[in-house]
């Protein structure tokens, strides 16, 4: 038998709260893959999971802040702090890498390499390797002993690697809980446990689990996260004796409440485009502005990413954003080198539903009601 959190009852919420993740994964549409959608919400999606995952553990950098960072500018923080958002956000991308491989396999490696990346150059960072010392979380769980991590990761990965026919949510957020719960290493272990369970959903189907963003949900009551996590694995690591249901119903509500925002932004982003597209009807101004527009209403622009995004070089993509600038729809901020563009007043007369809901979906403190309908 292995020795992990793997045993919860199918009670009637986790069940109701299954099959409303089913109805909102039906419901996703083509739009999902479109180009404007990847344009205008994976970049502040993707920016917005770093903020939530690194903020559950303390780092203080505001969403703005790491905006910044992720699009090359430069902010006022420790380095430190600095180096942990740009390690998450490479450790996201080895995971999300590693997903897409057609001889993709869990291994213990793998998941030694997404710990090693996030703490990479940082305090406690062991490159991967397991905790050699007992250790005391919170002051109030008692993590296995050292000696049995080893095969303890043995078993989780012969489970990750068993096709068990459990649901996606079942599975994700089993594999979030024992990754936390067996704490492999000194430092690091929450971000990876995240890093894990946005993996196994990407194993399960999930194209881009940066467009459920559940970090940011967890963020905001970080309080809750931490108490469920001790109510289901208990003070000491006995998986035998404490069902997963209540971590699993939890993980399971944060999920649905995410697909419904973001199934909300997906489907507000084509009436936006086609307002922009609308008002783009001055002289030199094209229709493939629209969609960088809408990005730039949601977070700030810069001309690297941006042509990253666009398969563009960097100077045409400059010339495109001096031109929306010249036409009044941008405003430049900053030096030539640092530059970034921000909405106008012009901008931001325009009555776009895809940025209030993108508030809400980031986490942005401004906007702390339910989302618009």
């Amino acid at each position: 038998m292995l020795d992990l959190h793997l045993a919860y009852r199918h009670t009637d919420q986790l069940q109701v709260l299954l099959e409303a993740w089913d109805s909102h994964a039906a419901a996703e549409g083509p739009i999902v893959h479109h180009r404007w959608t990847n344009l205008a919400m994976w970049p502040a999606a993707r920016n917005a999971t770093v903020a939530g995952s690194t903020g559950i553990e303390g780092n203080p950098l505001t969403l703005a802040q790491v905006d910044e960072v992720l699009s090359g500018g430069r902010v006022n923080a420790r380095a430190a702090d600095i180096r942990e958002v740009m390690n998450y956000n490479a450790a996201l991308d080895l995971g999300n890498r590693a997903a897409l491989r057609p001889d993709f396999e869990w291994s213990q490696e793998l998941i030694r390499r997404l710990n090693a990346a996030i703490l990479d150059g940082l305090e406690d960072d062991e490159r991967g390797e397991y905790r050699r010392q007992p250790v005391i979380v919170g002051g109030i769980f008692s993590p296995p002993e050292h000696e049995r991590l080893p095969g303890l990761m043995s078993d989780l990965v012969t489970w990750l690697r068993a096709e068990d026919g459990l649901h996606p949510l079942i599975r994700a957020g089993l594999t979030h809980l024992n990754v936390v719960s067996i704490h492999p290493w000194l430092n690091g272990n929450g971000r990876a446990a995240r890093i894990t369970g946005s993996l196994m959903l990407m194993r399960c189907g999930i194209g881009s689990p940066e467009l459920l963003n559940v970090e940011s949900e967890i963020r905001w009551d970080r309080e809750r996260y931490f108490e469920v996590l001790q109510e289901t694995h208990g003070p000491t690591y006995q998986p035998h004796e404490h069902s997963a249901t209540p971590w699993l119903e939890y993980f399971a509500e944060i999920c649905v409440t995410r697909a419904d925002i973001r199934n909300r932004v997906t489907a507000a982003i084509p009436g936006d485009i086609g307002l922009l597209t609308m008002e783009l009807s001055g002289p030199g101004e094209t229709s493939r502005w629209a969609g960088i527009l809408l990005a730039a209403r949601i977070a700030p622009v810069r001309t690297t990413p941006l042509a990253a995004a666009l398969g563009l070089s960097p100077g045409r993509v400059r010339a495109m954003l001096q031109a929306m600038s010249e036409a009044g729809w941008l405003d430049p901020i900053g030096e030539r080198r640092g530059r970034r563009f921000a909405p106008s007043a012009r901008l931001l007369a325009l009555p776009l539903r895809t940025p209030e809901l993108m508030a809400r979906f980031r986490g942005e403190p401004q906007l702390t009601g339910p989302p618009v309908a």
